[in-house]
């Protein structure tokens, strides 16, 4: 009975550990070639360091990969902290987790603070590097013996076989087809395989102990030849071409085990590569590759066995590899790429192999390895190396490329079979068929995603839609399809009966109004009546006001309309181009969304009318609340244009708007929680909103997916997820009885199940990338940060950190975040970006931190942190304050004198005053006299100097056809250096007679080179207005900001150029963009984004973009206004360090602009008093 038992537990022990193995993810792949930056294709080796970066050895030089970009390193024979050569033949990691290239010429020590190399030379190519328990590195070369390496020290030794002497190594050679020749016993010495013979090397006694092949004596080993080494159990086993023999390291006897322990089944002995069965404590043993498959030995068992699979068995074994999990993966010569031979079964039950344990994987014809049920050698893609990192990456160094296998797959998949694109509308039918709206009709799919049938519209036949350009749907209970037009009104379908009911306006029933209108969205609620047949309510959101359609239970009943219809003279906003509308299950109120008036509660009330003596009763709509903005209450509704309100499994009200994120409402205090950028959104307009069946909340965004968790995390989804587009639409997404969640796009139909979505759990790594300076001149330096320390020169203008978390899945979507101790007060969410800029840091020690999450939103939370130090000048050392006090003791004896030098540094304070004074008027005099007048173009700008006179600049210059250019910069220095290098570049655009900003500032740019002014210079964005058309340029301005009236949105255009007076040959870019009615642009210089705060924060470039993209669309003088407000806010009552300048330019409909003109001579007498 008890083997009964144990049978039945073996058997569903086998079948559970197979069916894992069956279930696992496919192996898939992705490949970085050349054309993501690698030097050469054909990768010989690969590994990571101990910071995490994967480093590639190629033909072509020495390859560093972070997950986004690859560094290249090559040799110079005239620099020796470059490489020694450019073929690199393998990679070691140390016990450090440094790395070392073997070159042609020696080994490279790669030295991470310093970005350099150091060089060990031997006289021949090394072959293979490893490190014993001490430290000491042991480097087998190709014919020139061994050499040792002391890291620390930088000490070589160089052991060679010298005949005279008996106790020298036996062979100075070795070949690339050996594998492990020396490896370390567990007393420290070292065993050596040459290509003629094997060496023992006691490190106490320093000399070698040769053992070598002797036909007729059977306590030598089998060859001479050397192929592999491997020590287990207080043996050394060797393998040789001849067979495989152990030697007791204790008394160093010898056992020759081919033909006697080990029965080779076809009769071939010749052992290639032995490896340890890896981390698996079940058993006890090793593998062994030969050239004719594997065998495996159960030292429990002291049994030899061959590896029994079809495509391993007889097969010559190229190498061997064991993964963390223990599973064994194979590269077989006869074919190209990979078997992985899944060993848990085997482990399990002592040797036990099945078939469905077995998987091969091969390569494509563009070298990507997939997987495969037979065995192919149509393509020469060999493998040269496998690698499995600390993150548990996977890493395939082919002849074509690096594979990396993709961890978490793309969770999105788009439907193919649509006859449109841009996805207006989905619902999900109650047979779980899709109906989706789009530009050429509406189509129904399967679950599956096959064609049911296709809708589109037929101008000659009245049984078709209204228009092909279909919008929102809405499924009946008794099948038929309401399909909104695009334009006006919309189409009742029968599938069934394939008759269409179009409606070019809906007439109310009671009252005969005639509404017409584009439907913006549909709402559906099923009512059961009491006192009659159940029904439905059909409410339609249009642009000229809402509709409620009653529909009957029986289709032969004809739908009923209720209009309300906005009015002009009417208190009734909520009809106002409303967008969506949802039933509260909760109080019976509606909630009503609009394009621009906002948010609304509403209900309806029973009344009625008398007409001719008859009563006729009919519902009207009562106005509960008008949701606004309050500026004292953070959780009040803040935006005037709703997209979507949804309610979730809880009857929680979601609202995503247009602008301001998401909201959430609160039933017990009446107001609204709220999602923004600031807290993990991708974008500030969410067009629709989901609840899944776990109650997590989707929503789709003009940048791509989100869902909210629980604890209020947003994870983020875009095309690397499977996206088919980052636009969605708005109010197109459903869901499907099991689970399945729908959203439509510009670019198609996706759909995802929350189950399926796996996490990503592993914190990214965090290093430094680089780290450089700019000076005065634009010259970029390195900075060494050895040991995490780095000092630079207080001279220094600019200093970038560009650092990386690690991750190598998804790490576009990595974010990252910074500070540094001594400057900033708290976190600064950098988003994606890994280079941070600090400008002219004060002399004094600072800590740089920094820290990471991965694609999932998985931070690593404990920060890299590099000591800054900014040198002082001379005269602020302890050195030179010793000198002072001495000289102050020297003075004091001559203090009679104090009293003049006192009235001299009177004379001179005021001296600098009438300076200053001077410099202010001048730099008044300097900027334009008067706002021009431009036809169509509304233009407010605005300047408040500093204390010292920052040397900010704006001016307009008219051109010959009519049009017009702008300018708008900031000199550095202060007071009248700065005004003299304003008076300059004023003078230069005077003469220069051009249309192109980036020709402007290319020759302005030799103007003022060849004026000596030193180390001043003059930063400058120089914006063309022609045609609809916007054309800017810029050397080192801030960006400019752009809002679009179409997109109601800002963007950023940074322009990356050195100033004025940098380089000579330097080009200036030029950037093109439309600018329509409606589009506002705002130049600026960098007084506001770096004002700073009474705690000494700086106020940053995201709440000035926020603040133009919020009031862009209320005009310049709103804006103008709303960037003063922000400034004095900021400041709070302080004096702003440096010049606050910018202008706005807002492109008008053609209209009379005289009363503007008399509000800018008003803005422009204040700009000049200030």
């Amino acid at each position: 009975m008890n083997h009964r038992i144990q049978f039945i537990f073996i058997c569903v022990q086998i079948f559970y550990l197979s069916f894992l193995f069956a279930a696992e993810n496919e192996y898939q792949f992705e490949i970085i070639t050349t054309r993501n930056g690698l030097s050469d294709n054909d990768i010989r080796a690969v590994t990571d360091d101990r910071y995490g970066f994967v480093w590639l050895a190629t033909d072509e030089g020495f390859n560093r990969y972070d997950g986004y970009e690859v560094k290249n390193y090559n040799s110079n024979p005239f620099d020796t902290t470059a490489l020694s050569g450019n073929r690199i033949w393998d990679i070691f990691k140390d016990q450090d987790g440094d790395v070392w290239a073997l070159t042609d010429k020696g080994v490279d020590l790669y030295h991470y603070g310093k970005n350099s190399f150091q060089r060990f030379a031997t006289a021949s190519r090394p072959i293979f590097l490893t490190q014993d328990k001490e430290g000491l590195l042991w480097i087998a070369t190709k014919n020139s013996g061994v050499y040792t390496i002391e890291k620390n020290t930088g000490n070589i030794v160089n052991y060679r076989f010298t005949p005279s002497d008996p106790y020298s190594i036996s062979s100075n050679s070795f070949d690339e087809n050996q594998c492990n020749p020396i490896v370390v016993d567990t007393s420290g010495n070292l065993w050596i395989g040459t290509t003629n013979g094997l060496n023992y090397y006691r490190k106490d006694k320093d000399f070698f102990t040769r053992f070598l092949s002797l036909e007729y004596y059977q306590n030598s080993i089998s060859g001479n030849h050397i192929n592999t080494l491997l020590i287990k159990d207080n043996n050394i086993y060797v393998g040789t071409s001849q067979g495989l023999d152990k030697i007791n390291i204790g008394d160093l006897s010898i056992t020759r085990l081919a033909g006697t322990s080990w029965i080779s089944m076809l009769g071939t002995y010749s052992v290639k590569q032995l490896l340890d069965f890896g981390p698996n404590p079940t058993m006890n043993g090793f593998w062994m590759a030969t050239t004719a498959g594997i065998v495996y030995y159960n030292a429990t068992f002291d049994l030899f066995d061959d590896l029994m699979w079809d495509y391993i068995f007889g097969q010559n074994i190229n190498k061997m590899y064991v993964d963390p999990s223990g599973n064994l993966w194979v590269d077989v010569l006869a074919f190209p790429g990979l078997t992985l031979f899944n060993t848990a079964v085997f482990f399990a039950q002592m040797g036990l192999v099945l078939d469905n344990n077995f998987k091969l994987l091969q390569p494509d014809k563009n070298g990507v390895l997939s997987e495969t049920t037979e065995p192919s050698s149509f393509t020469n893609v060999k493998v040269n190396d496998l690698y499995f990192d600390e993150m548990n990456n996977m890493w395939v160094a082919t002849r074509v490329g690096l594979n990396q296998k993709i961890k978490t797959t793309q969770n999105f998949k788009t439907e193919n079979n649509l006859n449109g694109s841009n996805v207006s509308a989905v619902k999900i039918a109650p047979d779980n068929s899709i109906w989706a709206a789009h530009e050429n009709g509406v189509d129904q799919l399967s679950e599956d995603g096959q064609v049911i049938k296709q809708f589109t519209a037929d101008p000659t036949n009245a049984n078709s839609l209204l228009n092909k350009e279909t919008g929102p749907l809405a499924i009946l209970n008794d099948g038929r399809v309401w399909a909104a037009s695009q334009s006006l009104g919309a189409t009742l379908i029968n599938p069934t009966a394939k008759t269409y009911q179009r409606f070019y306006e809906f007439i109310d029933e009671t009252s005969g109004s005639k509404l017409q209108g584009k439907v913006n969205s549909i709402f559906q609620e099923y009512v059961k009546n009491q006192n009659g047949p159940n029904y439905e309510n059909i409410w339609f959101a249009t642009t000229a006001g809402i509709i409620k359609c009653t529909m009957p239970e029986h289709t032969e009943n004809a739908p009923k309309f209720s209009v309300y219809k906005y009015e002009d003279n009417v208190q009734n906003d909520y009809l106002s181009r409303p967008s969506a509308i949802l039933r509260d299950l909760e109080t019976g109120e509606l909630w009503v969304g609009t394009e621009s008036t906002g948010l609304f509660r509403i209900k309806m009330e029973n009344s009625s009318r008398y007409v001719n003596d008859r009563q006729i009763k009919y519902e009207k709509i009562e106005l509960v609340k008008h949701y606004i903005i309050d500026k004292n209450d953070p959780k009040s509704f803040s935006s005037n244009s709703v997209n979507t309100i949804v309610s979730d499994v809880n009857n929680n009200i979601w609202i995503g708007t247009s602008g301001e994120g998401l909201f959430r409402y609160n039933r017990e205090n009446d107001n609204f929680d709220r999602w923004s950028i600031d807290n993990g959104l991708p974008s500030a307009t969410v067009v629709s909103i989901l609840s899944d069946n776990s109650g997590g909340i989707w929503f789709g965004t003009r940048r791509g997916i989100a869902r909210l968790h629980a604890d209020g995390s947003v994870r983020v989804f875009d095309n690397s997820d499977g996206l088919p587009a980052d636009i969605f639409n708005a109010r197109a997404v459903d869901i499907n009885d099991n689970g399945m969640l729908y959203f439509g796009s510009v670019q198609g139909l996706t759909r995802v199940n929350p189950s399926e979505i796996t996490i990503n759990e592993i914190m990214p790594k965090l290093a430094i990338n680089l780290i450089e300076t700019i000076d005065y001149e634009g010259n970029r330096n390195f900075i060494e940060f050895t040991n995490n320390q780095l000092s630079i020169d207080h001279q220094v203008q600019t200093l970038n950190i560009n650092f990386v978390g690690l991750s190598f899945n998804k790490s576009a979507k990595n974010r990252y975040q910074y500070t540094l101790d001594n400057y900033l007060n708290n976190w600064v969410d950098n988003g994606t970006n890994r280079t941070v800029t600090f400008q002219r840091l004060e002399p004094d020690d600072y800590t740089f931190q920094f820290r990471a999450s991965n694609n999932d939103g998985i931070w690593n939370n404990n920060p890299y942190t590099i000591g800054v130090r900014v040198k002082p000048p001379i005269w602020k050392t302890w050195y030179a304050y010793t000198f002072y006090f001495f000289a102050i003791i020297g003075l004091s004896a001559s203090g009679f004198y104090g009293v003049d030098r006192l009235r001299r540094k009177s004379l001179e304070n005021k001296r600098k005053d009438h300076e200053l004074a001077e410099a202010r008027e001048f730099q008044l005099r300097m900027i334009a006299k008067k706002i021009p007048d431009y036809e169509g173009m509304d233009i407010k700008a605005f300047m408040r100097t500093s204390t010292e006179v920052g040397g900010d600049y704006y001016d307009f210059f008219e051109l010959e056809d009519g049009s017009f250019y702008a300018v708008c910069g900031d000199a550095t220095g202060h007071g009248s250096q700065s005004g003299m290098m304003v008076s300059i570049t004023k003078a230069g655009l005077a003469g220069i007679e051009s249309n192109s900003p980036d020709d402007i500032l290319n020759r302005l740019n030799k103007v003022v080179r060849r004026v000596d002014t030193g180390r001043l210079r003059m930063s400058l964005s120089v914006c063309i207005f022609k045609n609809d058309k916007l054309y800017i340029s810029a050397a080192a301005m801030p960006p400019a900001y752009l809002y679009s009236a179409e997109t109601q949105s800002a963007e950023e255009i940074e322009i990356r150029n050195l100033p004025l007076g940098g380089l000579e040959n330097e080009q200036f870019e030029l950037v093109e963009k439309s600018f329509s009615k409606g589009d506002v642009l705002v130049l600026l210089s960098d007084g506001l984004p770096e004002a700073p705060d009474l705690e000494g924060n700086l106020l940053d470039y995201q709440p000035v973009m926020d603040c133009i993209e919020k009031t862009a669309h209320l005009g310049a003088a709103q804006v103008k206004q709303a960037l003063i407000d922000l400034a004095d806010d900021w400041l709070g009552g302080s004096k702003n360090p440096d010049d606050i300048t910018f202008i706005v330019f807002e492109k008008q409909p053609d209209e009379d602009k005289k009363a503007q003109k008399e509000l800018e001579e008003k803005d422009y007498k204040k700009v000049a008093q200030a």
